[in-house]
């Protein structure tokens, strides 16, 4: 064993000791988890359930004492709709669709584009949706008091706690990754005094929504899901269904079963119904089965394997939590929030805090609710924009993977947030959707390699068309992929990753990149048909468009991230030259009459300001792109476009919050500190739910974008990195002058093991995998820098601002560092 693990053991033996019940400030006699919150309202709606998740499952409580629901959702659970609709070859028109482009007729080439689909209109993939739920009814004699509910991070056990005249009750719930099955716990003050109810049923709404959704939901459910049955006996609740419109490749049918154990008490089964007397607790393990093939059940497999399950709920938590709470409790954030603030409600935390005065107990919980949040919805697939949790048949845009924007929101903080193994499950979805890519590449644009869509699911065709919506021309999104690709290996410095998974989908983007740009009579190549995702320039006001800034910047950082992997792997040797001409050839960027860089590179389209995607930040989404560093001009036209919409478009309350981290990334990369800040404010206060859920819209529209990107910023505030050199507190507002963080992940192979600032004075502990030098660069110019423990060399870095460091394989160095 490493000591690594050695380390990450004896943690875990301390952890498991006291992860049932941390006692920190209590509140109606439900302990205040240490690292998690407590919650004074049950939910009204789905989305203001508690929310656990091991990747593949997920469960939602809704915690209503005597009347509850549990929402159960699987990762793959995309609802059959029909055939996927393969992209028509329309490539030998693409020449007319270009000539109207040059010709100004932006719209007639949007139209015809459109035309050539063959589509009725817009076509979202397969939509993310429920499986089924449990309802769960008790008694009470007298009132119900005392009511709180909880989720330990730490554990992933979410709580409800009421008392009645009898004492205190509660339900306990987690998902397992150890054992892949949800499981609940149901018990009271003493023994015998558990009664229940439970029941699994369809996900027909009855919760207070909107009524339209209601509605919309309700017929989806009943054209889309057949043959639904359920069933009850002494042991087991189990729920079927089919899907009407299943298709070759598609899941046919669903299998749901809850294993049910009671201690003492009576179990009696009227229909679908099993009724539970006078039990000491009542324990309940829930799996899903999706069936491909509907001559293959599984369900008695899946009875058998839930009662091979030993029915001990501490025992399964202990086995679940060296697993999830591993994860979790690698990083850890202190910027300021009082102790007794996080002995308080999340209700309360978020009506006192403002934007004037932001409560950093609050940004503390959200930070670590937020990578729960993503570490629970994480499996084999990465998060779609709900996560791994559903409430209707009818999600906005269909929940799926949206990721002109959304997915790389919510990866944003996989690597730097200390969990590399979850960035596995994006490239392996990339990877799975590649034929679809070549399609469409094919198809479209006549041209080799790949295109991947605005969204996706089941497959990835791209039917991201309509007479006034230009998905289909998006051409940047591949190349943002490969940029994923990449910094999986810069983090991690996996050599074969880089050869067998990142090479490959980087060749592919050059080869569509190669087939699909044309010289224009400049000399400069042209990116026609394109479109700056969801935006349109202020002009035309239709999306067709040429020269988007985000292609430009895409297409950069791809071929000159292609060119370094080739001569570190020693292939590609005939291919560099025609890589770096092409370099040479990009358009440049460009100014508006403001200064602000341009979303479109040409006169010819004018920027559109008050959009709440921001694509043309592409280069500064993941740190500051070379060129943007060597040209204070450049950087100064970037950072007017973050002042101008975080002090205009979003200056009201939470507009779409992955816009709002697009604009964190972009200042954190400039070292904007006080925009970064900015940011932080509406990201905390604006598209959170008591049940630290994170929201698209203002604290509405359940979402797991910012879950990813919040902690993004934060950390990039604090820490960043690019091979050779690391970057200290380099965009550290005003507002938070002392604080700490553990944990952090850097490229090349570097953890910050823990970082510690107090106004002019830093303690940095680093380690390195390898032996390497590099540079430290910090805020202020250096007064001095001693080394308090662990063997490093240090020498001058060039500048008053950085030290040159040696560090050692696998030896950490705690360095003091006092700025003048």
């Amino acid at each position: 064993m490493t000591s690594k693990n050695v380390q990450r053991l004896t943690c875990l033996v301390a952890l498991i000791a006291v992860l049932l019940f941390v006692q920190a400030t209590a509140s109606a006699k439900l302990p205040v988890p240490k690292r998690g919150f407590i919650s004074a309202e049950p939910a009204a709606t789905w989305e203001q359930g508690l929310i656990s998740g091991n990747g593949t499952l997920g469960a939602n409580m809704f915690c209503r004492p005597l009347d509850d629901t549990i929402v159960f959702t699987h990762e793959r659970l995309f609802l059959p709709m029909g055939d996927p609709v393969v992209p028509p070859d329309t490539a030998s028109q693409l020449f007319k669709v270009r000539e109207l482009i040059d010709r100004g007729l932006y719209k007639q080439a949007t139209q015809y584009a459109f035309d050539l689909s063959g589509q009725d209109g817009f076509m979202y993939p397969d939509p993310f949706v429920p499986a089924f739920d449990m309802n769960i009814k008790m008694d009470a004699q007298g009132d119900v008091t005392d009511y709180m509910r909880s989720v330990d991070f730490q554990t992933g056990v979410a709580t409800v706690h009421w008392a009645d005249d009898r004492g205190a009750f509660e339900r306990k719930m987690f998902v397992s990754r150890a054992d892949k099955v949800v499981v609940l716990q149901i018990t009271g003050p003493k023994a015998g005094l558990v009664n229940c109810r439970l029941q699994l049923t369809p996900r027909t709404l009855s919760d207070k929504i909107n009524e339209r959704t209601r509605q919309q939901s309700n017929a989806r459910f009943s054209t889309h899901i057949a043959d639904v049955n359920t069933l009850a006996d002494p042991s087991f609740l189990t729920f079927t269904n089919s899907f009407a419109k299943a298709y070759p490749g598609s899941i046919h049918n669903l299998e749901g079963v809850a294993k049910v154990k009671a201690t003492g008490g009576k179990v009696s089964v009227e229909d679908s119904t099993m009724t539970i007397t006078g039990a000491d607790q009542v324990l309940v393990f829930v799996d899903i089965q999706l069936i491909y093939n509907p001559r293959l059940p599984r369900l008695a497999e899946t009875k058998e394997r839930l009662s091979n399950i030993t029915p001990d709920f501490k025992a399964l938590l202990e086995r679940h939590v060296r697993i999830h709470g591993e994860m979790f409790m690698r990083m850890k954030l202190n910027v300021g929030g009082m102790p007794e603030d996080h002995g308080r409600t999340t209700e309360a935390l978020l009506a006192e805090s403002t934007n004037e005065n932001l409560n950093f107990a609050l940004v503390e919980k959200e930070f670590d609710a937020a990578r729960y949040n993503i570490i629970s919805c994480t499996g084999e697939l990465p998060p779609v924009l709900q996560g791994v949790w559903a409430g209707t048949y009818v999600p906005s845009w269909a929940s799926d993977f949206t990721h002109n924007g959304n997915v790389p929101s919510a990866i944003a903080a996989m690597m730097r947030g200390n969990t590399p193994e979850l960035m596995l499950a994006y490239t392996r979805y990339i990877e799975s959707i590649v034929p679809y890519m070549e399609i469409n590449a094919r198809h479209i644009f006549g041209a080799r390699g790949i295109v991947l869509p605005s969204r996706s699911t089941t497959h990835a065709y791209n039917n991201a068309l309509a007479p006034s919506f230009a998905g289909g021309m998006w051409v940047a999104g591949a190349s943002w992929t490969a940029h994923f690709f990449y910094d999986y290996y810069l983090y991690t410095g996996d050599e074969t990753f880089l050869a067998e998974h990142c090479l490959p989908i980087m060749e592919k983007c050059a080869m569509f990149w190669e087939d699909y740009l044309v010289e224009g009579p400049d000399g400069k190549l042209k990116f026609s048909p394109t479109t700056s995702p969801e935006n349109f320039p202020a002009n035309t006001r239709n999306q067709g468009s040429f020269n988007a800034t985000m292609d430009v910047a895409a297409a950069k950082e791809l071929l000159t991230n292609l060119i370094t992997v080739s001569k570190q792997l020693k292939v590609n040797k005939k291919k560099i030259p025609v890589w770096q001409a092409m370099l040479e050839k990009m358009p440049p960027y460009m100014y508006n009459e403001d200064g602000f860089v341009k979303e479109w590179l040409t006169p010819k389209l004018a920027d559109a300001l008050n959009h709440r995607h921001s694509s043309h930040l592409y280069a500064l989404y993941d740190g500051l792109d070379p060129e943007i560093e060597r040209d204070p001009e450049l950087a100064e036209g970037f950072r007017k476009i973050v002042e101008y919409k975080l002090e205009n478009h979003y200056k009201k309350a939470g507009f779409m919050s992955f816009g709002v981290v697009q604009l964190g990334q972009a200042a954190t990369s400039l070292g904007e500190g006080e925009l970064a800040y900015a940011a932080l404010v509406r990201l905390a206060n604006s598209y959170w739910l008591g049940n630290m859920a994170s929201m698209h819209n203002h604290r509405s529209l359940f979402n797991m974008d910012i879950s990813g990107g919040m902690p993004a910023v934060i950390l990039k505030m604090l820490v960043a990195s690019e091979l050779g050199r690391i970057k200290l507190l380099p965009a550290l507002p005003k507002a938070i002058p002392t604080g700490s963080v553990q944990g952090v992940l850097c490229r090349g192979q570097i953890e910050v093991k823990d970082l510690t600032w107090d106004k002019k004075k830093i303690q940095v502990t680093l380690k390195s995998a390898i032996k390497q030098s590099i540079i430290l660069q910090l805020p202020g110019e250096i007064d001095t820098v001693d080394k308090v423990d662990g063997k490093v060399s240090i020498r001058s870095g060039g500048n008053g601002h950085s030290k040159k460091i040696t560090l050692y394989e696998n030896m950490p160095v705690t360095l003091d560092i006092v700025l003048k």
